[in-house]
């Protein structure tokens, strides 16, 4: 007895579709420094794209922009709570 198939096959697995960039949140930290100054440190992405090298992953272009701003007038909490 044979098992086996009368004519070859083939078959396409669906491509993954495109990742695409649903939201950005950029993130703040703030230090304090001894004299009460706070230095403000803000991350922000500029380009997100497909790593054709390794599929699945991603290329991520990012800034960070760092300002010293002067003692604040009112106090920060230290838990979630940043200048506005």
């Amino acid at each position: 007895m044979t098992f086996g198939y009368v004519q070859p096959f083939a078959f396409k697995i669906a491509p993954v579709p495109a990742i695409e960039v649903a939201g950005i949140r950029h993130g703040v930290t703030e230090i304090t420094l001894s004299d009460g100054r706070l230095v403000r440190a803000t991350l922000r992405v500029a380009d997100v794209k497909p790593n054709a090298r390794e599929p699945g992953s991603l290329d991520i272009s990012y800034n960070v922009v760092a300002e010293v701003m002067a003692i604040p007038s009112v106090p920060i909490l230290d838990q979630h709570e940043t200048i506005q």
